[in-house]
């Protein structure tokens, strides 16, 4: 059952922001995605973290679909025209919401050293999505309040999980990557082994 949780949690952090957002072609919808990269990878190549890996995969997990739930509700509820017009589902910034809940992620796990180069690329994203008209910069503002707020939200899930489900974890848990050819079609795929 813990195991199972673990993966469940692991597949809703990664689903819940690509969900969330609607590719607009252009290379925010890439660099979103850095600073949550960079908190779930930082670990895995050495460098030093607060929590250990079971931690930050339940912060990310919750802190995502919190911002995913509230982005997507907020751009229901609001009824905001695009500054290019090609839609109604301005407020708030999707894209600067991950970006930023991504950051907040990484200043939390490993400090200001890392933070602020997360940081750096959420505020590319929140500039970019102004630039590009797909938002207003108070559509960004909102989308970085937001996105802030979900990473405390995903570290304040992180000790009532584990209670709710009895499941106290060593802080020396590992996710192990490693290269696998698949069989049949021979494509190169990547396989992930969670170690507890």
């Amino acid at each position: 059952m813990k195991r199972l949780l673990l993966v469940v949690l692991t597949v809703a952090m990664a689903l819940a922001p690509a969900r969330a957002q609607r590719n607009t072609g252009y290379w925010e919808d890439y660099v979103q995605y850095i600073p949550a990269a960079m908190n779930l990878g930082l670990d895995l190549v050495g460098v030093q973290s607060v929590d250990g890996y079971p931690d930050i995969l339940i912060a990310s997990a919750t802190a995502f679909l919190s911002e995913a739930l509230i982005v997507n509700g907020l751009k229901l509820i609001i009824d905001e025209e695009r500054p290019n017009g090609t839609s109604m589902n301005s407020f708030p910034s999707g894209h600067t919401a991950t970006a930023y809940a991504g950051a907040e992620l990484v200043r939390l796990e490993y400090g200001w050293k890392w933070g602020a180069a997360a940081y750096a690329a959420a505020t590319a994203v929140a500039y970019g999505r102004v630039a590009h008209r797909t938002h207003w910069w108070w559509d960004t503002a909102a989308g970085a309040a937001i996105g802030i707020a979900s990473a405390h939200i995903g570290y304040s899930t992180v000790r009532p999980i584990k209670k709710m489900f009895g499941w106290e974890l060593p802080k020396e848990a590992t996710v192990s990557l490693y290269p696998v050819v698949e069989p049949r079609s021979g494509a190169l795929c990547t396989a992930v082994a969670f170690t507890f």
